[in-house]
């Protein structure tokens, strides 16, 4: 108990006693001190009030506070998924680059904004996301060959990725795929998964050459994540076959 709290009640009951004792025996000393008792004791609970009175504005004053923040963080997050990759499709537009004409799949402006969003929300989230980047290496094909190399390989993509997975066209060749909630093993297993489905569809002329990166694996943010990828592609394309290669974590 706070000590001026017992100070009050110990004046208060000293006051009781010795007005009590006064009037019994008839003493007006003990009815001074009994009624200075009782000052002291008014005056504790006049400062008590005050104290207590005092609490409740600080405590309002951080009730008020606490709200703003949490206003400002619901709004702060709004602003954040309205800016998000998922509501720029006007913008993607206008860049052109929604949809790939050849393949239908999403076009590089899209991916960039969507590698971005993926590992911005699983920071948030303490997830992983895998990121393969892709490119087939057709020799010997011809260009009407290899138009139908391409658009079957969009339809592998289709086919044996999940819904949630992000994929793109980044080029001629070239594919990005983002995995969200997947580890660096996950993303080698969906490339390898990619790579045995286009052998089983292909003939040897074709070979598919992926990287594999993740986050936080391999890197912090999105554009660390995409240059140990590439690195990862080049190492795979370089051995000149099909082969997947993993970045390294340095």
């Amino acid at each position: 108990m706070d000590r001026r709290a017992l100070l009050g009640l110990f004046s208060g009951a000293a006051g009781l006693a010795l007005g009590a004792t006064a009037v019994a025996v008839g003493s007006a000393v003990l009815g001074a001190v009994a009624a200075a008792c009782a000052l002291v004791a008014g005056a504790v609970c006049l400062v008590m009030a005050h104290t207590l009175r005092e609490h409740d504005q600080h405590a309002d004053t951080l009730r008020r506070e606490i709200l703003q923040l949490e206003d400002a963080l619901l709004a702060e997050r709004e602003a954040f998924e309205s800016a998000s990759v998922l509501s720029e499709p006007a913008e993607a537009v206008a860049a052109g680059a929604v949809r790939d004409a050849e393949t239908g799949l999403l076009g590089e402006h899209f991916f960039e904004l969507a590698l971005e969003h993926r590992i911005a929300t699983a920071r948030r989230q303490l997830q992983p996301v895998a990121l393969l980047l892709l490119c087939l290496d057709a020799d010997g094909v011809t260009d009407e060959g290899r138009h139908d190399v391409i658009v079957a390989f969009a339809d592998i993509l289709r086919d044996t990725l999940r819904e949630s997975d992000t994929v793109c066209r980044l080029g001629a060749s070239r594919f990005g795929v983002i995995l969200e909630d997947t580890s660096e093993a996950g993303g080698v297993w969906a490339a390898e998964r990619l790579r045995s489905a286009l052998v089983r569809q292909r003939d040897a002329m074709v070979r598919l050459a992926a990287g594999v990166a993740a986050y936080p694996t391999h890197a912090l943010n999105s554009g660390e994540v995409l240059t140990r990828a590439q690195g990862a592609l080049d190492a795979a394309r370089s051995s000149g076959s099909s082969r997947v290669e993993v970045a390294s974590a340095d």
